[in-house]
């Protein structure tokens, strides 16, 4: 009978076992026989509560969370796939001519392993989740599947001997070291691992039938957990508190999925036998939100360093920076204006932005930079973000430019910071006066959303050391943030990367209530000198293109700066909330 789809299912919550384990349970993933081909649907804990997202007309098997929840890989149509879990920005991540299946998340998220070959000859390969860095990491005779990666960087998978059995073993992410952790003439597959990466749960067809069991990282102290008389064990995945294991039970074409504490008792069916599960995994839940952030990003088609999307060592490198997002687990995307050059029409966007930062346009919260205001009124800025013709959006009303949103317990405010830029385009854009509807708008808005913490974004800074110059204009908006005690002010326009300490709208250091800036120009579009060292400037970085990425904590914030591959400049570290 073939596979029809994917199933969310039940979870119990509880709190984490210590702090080596990686937050809450959500739900549980698996394959159906049952389910409508291409749909994947979500059950809350008490069963209802159901949902359907279509994944596409084709069979889907082997689901597996990202390490943050965010994300699932799967297999479909012989290739690994990875989509949100909320249906979108479905990829395909692999394209090999050998069937692929059962992909297994690296601890970061940055790739996935996976079997692939034909059945009882496939070998353990991984793979960059933007789709690059291929690698092939086992290759002895037989049959090597069901590979399982740990936190603490070894993946384990399943090896079958010579005599036809399967045994464990574990090799590093490159191949090597490998080690055999289970031998005999019964069969042992499906090794997963612990949330701290300590022990594997595998299944094995010691005494007799295929029962649940778990040793520790080295294969010593194996453990029987279950004592299962009628049916077969398969597919064992722990709970992200480490508390639980999921597993498969029963018999051909009548298989459920079952919950089970690690001392074996507790056992629970959460699906019937007529679901027929296979291969669950458990989502992890309840992390903190991931944000990235650049502005300044596309080329236009037409410059002579576009390459055809791929541009050079020098510019045009918006597809080597809207990978660096493909391999990180991320709640929000926020491009900083200057999406699309020249002039941001639509054609251009869709022939350059859409093809490269596009991928993740379903994560995007955009603002608008002088650029897209050379297509009048930036009308395909809307277009692009919103819809042709649309009057509103993920980029916010059209024509005006400032909206805001909450991601996590944060409040952001998208500002336009156009009324900086020449009076000609300036004047198609709202003003940002201390008296301007926008300024009124913050300061509304600021007064209805008493979040701990507040990020701000627009395009033009109103402090930087880059060529462009700071914009004075802003300062009315710095006005108003630090009076309502936001926290951090995200920028481009100027081609660099700029850190600064926390300060005040006149640029007089201020620890304790003063706002920080980054300056993100790193999107793609090209590099710009240094003019004159800006007062409070901490850090800076004219050559590196890249991303910065901020995990937003309910009073904190940590901040990491990823430059491309070939570059190596990075920045990173925390600041507190007002």
């Amino acid at each position: 009978m073939p596979i029809a789809g994917l199933l969310l299912a039940l979870a119990v919550c509880a709190a984490p076992a210590d702090a080596s384990f990686s937050g809450r349970n959500g739900v549980i993933a698996y394959q159906s026989t049952a389910s409508a081909q291409g749909v994947l649907l979500a059950r809350t804990a008490g069963g209802g509560g159901l949902r359907r997202f279509v994944v596409t007309g084709a069979a889907v098997s082997d689901p597996t969370f990202s390490p943050r929840g965010r994300r699932l890989a799967f297999a479909r149509l012989g290739a690994i796939w990875v989509m949100g879990v909320d249906g979108t920005a479905l990829r395909r991540v692999t394209l090999q001519a050998l069937p692929e299946s059962e992909p297994a998340w690296s601890p970061g998220g940055e790739s996935l392993a996976f079997a692939a070959g034909p059945s009882r000859a496939q070998h353990v390969f991984t793979i960059g989740a933007d789709g690059s860095g291929l690698r092939q990491i086992t290759f002895a005779a037989g049959d090597q599947r069901s590979p399982a990666w740990s936190s603490r960087e070894t993946i384990a998978f399943a090896q079958r001997s010579s005599r036809g059995d399967y045994d464990i073993f574990t090799a590093s992410a490159t191949g090597a070291g490998a080690r055999r952790l289970t031998s005999g003439r019964q069969d042992e597959l499906w090794p997963n691992w612990s949330p701290n990466g300590r022990r594997i749960a595998f299944v094995s067809g010691r005494h007799g039938r295929r029962n649940l069991f778990v040793m520790n990282a080295d294969g010593r102290r194996v453990r029987r957990v279950t004592r299962l008389r009628r049916g077969a064990v398969q597919s064992p995945v722990w709970s992200p508190d480490g508390k639980r294991i999921a597993f498969v039970m029963g018999g051909s074409h009548r298989r459920r999925l079952a919950v089970v504490n690690l001392n074996g008792r507790g056992l629970r069916r959460i699906t019937a036998a007529s679901a027929d599960a296979h291969s669950p995994d458990w989502q992890p839940a309840g992390k903190d939100p991931v944000i990235a952030a650049a502005g300044d990003i596309a080329c236009d088609p037409g410059d002579r360093m576009f390459n055809g999307g791929l541009g050079t060592t020098r510019r045009c490198v918006q597809l080597a920076t809207s990978n660096l997002m493909l391999r990180r687990d991320l709640d929000a995307v926020l491009p900083l204006g200057d999406n699309q050059y020249e002039d941001g029409t639509l054609p251009k966007y869709l022939a350059s932005f859409d093809k490269t930062w596009g991928r993740l346009r379903s994560l995007m919260h955009p603002v608008v930079g002088n650029h897209e205001y050379g297509d009048p009124g930036a009308a395909g800025y809307w277009d692009y973000f919103d819809g042709p013709g649309q009057a509103n959006g993920i980029a916010g009303p059209r024509g005006l430019g400032y909206y805001s949103y909450d991601v996590g317990t944060w409040h952001v405010v998208s500002i336009n910071s156009e009324c900086s830029d020449s009076p000609v385009r300036a004047d198609l854009a709202p003003g940002c006066g201390l008296d301007s509807p926008q300024a009124q708008w913050l300061r509304a808005d600021l007064a209805a959303h008493r979040n701990f913490c507040t990020l701000a974004v627009w395009h033009h800074p109103a402090f930087t050391s880059g060529l462009e110059g700071p914009s004075p204009n802003m300062t009315a908006m710095w006005q108003i943030l630090y009076a309502n005690g936001a926290d951090v002010v995200l920028n481009g326009h100027a081609h660099l990367y700029e850190r600064f300490a926390p300060q005040t709208p006149q640029g007089i250091p201020d620890p304790a209530r003063g706002l920080r800036e980054f300056v993100l120009g790193t999107g793609g579009k090209g590099h710009q000198g240094l003019r004159v060292i800006a007062a409070n400037s901490e850090v800076r970085n004219t050559k590196a293109y890249g991303v910065l990425t901020m995990t937003l904590h309910p009073r904190s914030y940590d901040w990491r700066f990823a430059s491309i591959p070939g570059k190596t400049f990075a920045d990173s570290g925390s600041g507190a909330c007002h």
